[in-house]
């Protein structure tokens, strides 16, 4: 075990804690060079000092924020003159056998926009590599942290908490409160990360809720209104997640965990805390899909960490391991495994990446493969291993891997241990090409015999570059009872034989979704035009022209390129048209294009505001009784990938929302007499 060096002041820490700690960190043993990282914040005035202790045998250069400058630096106790290059890049002589202490400090300005940092009453974030603080690592090892943090604020920071406590302590003549004491008293709070480069910090003026979830401390941080509205929502939701995920997936990989609230609108996972954003905090879906991510990427991404080069793993077992894990827990899984195959099946075949070019990012075709894509194939995967062999690979890759950076291949390994076989060639194909493929059924028949006879038949892949190993649900309906069998398919086309107990009513391929294919009979979705680039907008109100680009714009996440005047529709080509409810109507009807489809015939002059997806052309219409109502319409449309058709009402609710029945299944025969 490594001797780890306690920072000053340790020994006000709990005895309990501190031997925890002295023990060694919850996965592993520390290990690499030490970094203490002490920061003192004052957010009313945009200013910061820090201090920082390592070793730098070989010496180094780093970048500080403009308005941040050298105050002090040494060797050991020797002064250091530390020189600037043409970049403007401080130079750190070498220290071969003593550590450096560098101090800085100074006053950020607003941020230009765009920039990750911030710093200010409201908000403080302060991400790795920032120029906040030197960033002089050449390799992972545990560092310390210790943040001063004013009066009214408090502060997290990488790695598990180890204690937070009055920074200054007074003698006043009148005990206060405890709630006065918390507003008055300025805080130190320390963290520990037994093996990191990065360094991340947030500061707000927030509320503290906590409790003790299985040996780990929980807590949320939300400013006062959000506090009262949804701090104890989120401490019930997320402990009921965290004991969950532990009890599958063993010890959580830090002491601690903060969901803290953040001005931004983020959703970002760090070692030993999360910030979500204001806005979203209050969406009452929230806690049972954003949430439990978050706290799943502590195990995959701020845990086990991620070698993006080769390919971003974390996104898809996170999704499945806690989005996926959530609907199963509420029997909702099918439905979104279904979700997901129509949203896959959205997707133009010019942007069909692998998911082993998915390193992250906010492009929707990437996320798509990266997330659904993704988690579908680690569904497949546990289909094939079963439950505990998976759960097992799963528990080897976190011991071997946890607080280190991990590939795909890694992965691949600890699945193919404890599967007992190689499976090689089911990563590279489900990881490493593009697309998916499409099942189709012939020559189905039934052959009579005693007992009940066999159900023959060929399941046919389509589909390039194929073929793709697949375990194939079967399911027959018969009069006796539903039987369901698993067939191997590894080549284009796969014979398979069923016996039969009764007499057979249908044969259904996959009804609950467990195969990443094609979805057969596919739905006009909106999502069609979000992730097709090709999407051209229709304008109809002249005098609107640049108000209708803005809200195109808003509506799809981009702007679109508009049609010349004059310039006539295809049906071949993606479309958003956007006008007033009559403009639409006349355009719709001008180009031959029919009605909504029965029985929402009236659909276009429902509630005040409403979007349809032509059935039969990749045609968007967006139309609403004033711009006021259109506006609103536009600003909520790319939360609704998955919808044929949304309506609002007079008062801006939603009215109506759903998708276009499918005319046929072309995995299910229903047999007659």
């Amino acid at each position: 075990m490594a001797i780890l060096r306690l920072p000053h002041g340790c020994a006000s820490l709990p005895w309990a804690l501190l031997a925890a700690l002295l023990a060694g960190p919850a996965w592993g043993e520390a290990s690499g060079a030490e970094r203490h990282l002490t920061l003192r914040l004052d957010p009313a005035e945009r200013s910061l000092a820090g201090e920082l202790v390592q070793p730098l045998p070989k010496g180094g250069r780093f970048t500080l924020l403009e308005g941040l400058a050298i105050s002090d630096a040494r060797c050991g106790e020797q002064a250091l003159t530390l020189d600037r290059d043409s970049e403007g890049r401080w130079l750190v002589p070498a220290c071969p056998a003593q550590t450096i202490t560098l101090r800085w400090q100074g006053r950020l300005e607003s941020p230009e926009r765009g920039a990750r940092h911030a710093i200010a009453e409201a908000g403080t974030f302060l991400p790795t590599r920032g120029g906040w603080y030197p960033h002089l690592v050449e390799g992972a090892g545990p560092l310390w942290l210790a943040v001063h943090t004013p009066a009214g604020q408090r502060a997290v920071g990488s790695g598990s908490l180890i204690a937070e406590t009055p920074a200054e302590s007074t003698e006043p003549t009148t005990e206060p409160t405890t709630e006065a004491k918390d507003r008055s008293a300025s805080r130190l709070t320390r963290f520990y990360h037994p093996r990191t480069r990065e360094v991340e910090i947030a500061a707000g003026p927030w509320a503290l809720r906590e409790r003790d979830v299985d040996g780990v401390r929980l807590r949320v941080l939300f400013s006062g209104g959000l506090d009262a509205a949804f701090g104890e929502i989120y401490l019930e939701r997320a402990a009921q997640h965290l004991s969950a995920f532990q009890a599958r997936l063993g010890r959580f990989p830090f002491e601690s965990f903060s969901i803290v609230a953040s001005p931004s609108p983020v959703g970002l996972a760090f070692p030993g805390f999360t910030l979500l954003g204001e806005r979203v905090i209050p969406l009452p879906f929230i806690p049972d899909t954003s949430l439990p991510h978050e706290i799943m990427h502590a195990w995959w991404g701020a845990g086990v960490q991620v070698d993006y080069p080769s390919g971003n793993w974390a996104e898809a077992l996170t999704t499945y391991l806690a989005d996926h894990a959530v609907a199963e827990t509420r029997d909702e899984d099918a439905d979104l495994r279904r979700g997901w195959l129509l949203d896959l099946a959205s997707l133009p075949a010019s942007r069909e990446p692998t998911l082993r070019d998915f390193r992250g990012g906010p492009d929707p075709a990437g996320r798509l493969i990266g997330y659904q894509h993704g988690a579908l194939v680690f569904h497949m995967l546990r289909q094939r291993m079963g439950d505990a062999s998976f759960d097992a690979a799963l528990g080897d890759f976190a011991k071997r891997w946890m607080h280190r950076t991990a590939d795909w291949q890694a992965l691949e390994t600890a699945f193919s241990d404890a599967a007992g076989e190689d499976l090689s060639q089911f990563f590279s194909a489900w990881r490493d090409r593009p697309g998916r493929p499409d099942l189709t059924l012939d020559e189905v028949q039934i052959t009579p015999g005693p007992g009940g006879g066999w159900l023959h038949g060929v399941l046919i892949q389509h589909g390039e570059p194929g073929p793709w190993p697949m375990d194939v649900p079967l399911v027959v309906d018969t009069d006796a009872g539903r039987v369901t069998r698993v067939q191997r398919m590894d080549s284009r086309r796969q014979p398979f034989a069923l016996p039969l107990s009764g007499k057979p009513l249908a044969l259904e391929v996959d009804p609950d979704a467990h195969l990443l294919r094609h979805p057969g009979g596919l739905p006009s979705l909106f999502r069609r035009l979000l992730l097709d680039p090709k999407t051209h907008l229709v304008t109809l109100t002249p005098s609107r022209t640049k108000a209708l680009e803005e809200l195109a714009g808003r509506a799809l996440g981009r702007p679109l390129g508009a049609l010349p005047a004059g310039a006539r529709w295809q049906d071949d080509t993606p479309h958003l048209v956007i006008g007033s409810t009559e403009e639409v109507i006349e355009w719709r009807q001008n180009q031959g294009l029919a009605a909504p489809p029965a029985p929402r015939e009236a659909l276009e002059r429902e509630g005040r505001a409403r979007f349809w997806m032509h059935p039969a052309a990749p045609t968007g219409l967006l139309s609403g009784d004033d711009p006021e109502a259109l506006a609103m319409l536009a600003s909520r449309l790319r939360h609704h990938g998955q919808r044929s058709h949304l309506v609002l009402g007079g008062d801006g609710d939603t009215r109506d929302a759903g998708i276009w029945p499918v005319a046929s299944n072309p995995l299910r025969i229903e047999f007659t007499d």
